[in-house]
């Protein structure tokens, strides 16, 4: 089953958390505009592989200081780098809670010209025949759900004028709900938890 991200990108958010020494200690951006897809193997999770693309230039914080300089060459270089993206190759780690799935996305990350391979702790679950719902077309949903730590030097987020305000981690958060264009047939599984989205 694929499942695209744009039909109900209404649904998807990226939010990058950054730490910081003045104001609350924390700042908060989120993407504005993404893509991607995503196939998933019901039967076998760890074949799950796909891609999601960031439109660099449509991350924006909640603090004009930052909204300004993230975009400058020393952080993101968005007019250098007018896009962030994560592969996924597969998913190790599986483990049902319920009905959820648990798991660890493993992936490549290219940002700002630096490709680093990541791991993503992942919440996974399926609904069947929901995207009706929300379009009142055929198809099935899929959530995800994520949580991820990163270094900012190790992506290239320093130095510059934002290096002494925000500290190293930085902390990305995920949501995303894939749409398929049909309903899987109903057979005994797991994923098949008969709530509504």
């Amino acid at each position: 089953m694929e499942f695209d991200f744009r039909p109900l990108a209404s649904l998807c958010r990226v939010e990058v958390n950054l730490s910081t020494g003045f104001g609350s200690g924390s700042i908060r951006g989120t993407f504005g505009q993404m893509v991607g897809t995503l196939k998933f193997h019901p039967e076998f999770p760890e074949k799950t592989s796909g891609m999601i693309a960031l439109s660099t230039r449509s991350l924006r914080f909640n603090y004009p200081k930052v909204a300004y300089e993230a975009h400058a060459p020393e952080w993101l270089n968005s007019s250098q780098y007018p896009q962030i993206s994560f592969d996924l190759e597969s998913l190790k780690d599986i483990s049902w809670h319920g009905k959820e799935l648990r798991s660890e996305a493993l992936g490549i990350l290219k940002i700002k010209g630096v490709v680093r391979s990541i791991q993503i702790p992942l919440s996974t679950h399926y609904f069947r025949k929901e995207r009706r719902k929300y379009e009142g077309k055929n198809g099935d949903l899929l959530r995800l759900e994520g949580l991820v730590k990163i270094p900012r030097s190790e992506i290239g987020l320093s130095p510059g004028k934002l290096t002494n305000a925000v500290k190293e981690e930085i902390t990305i958060l995920i949501s995303l709900t894939g749409a398929s264009d049909r309903v899987r047939p109903f057979l005994p599984s797991r994923l098949f938890s008969g709530q509504s989205f």
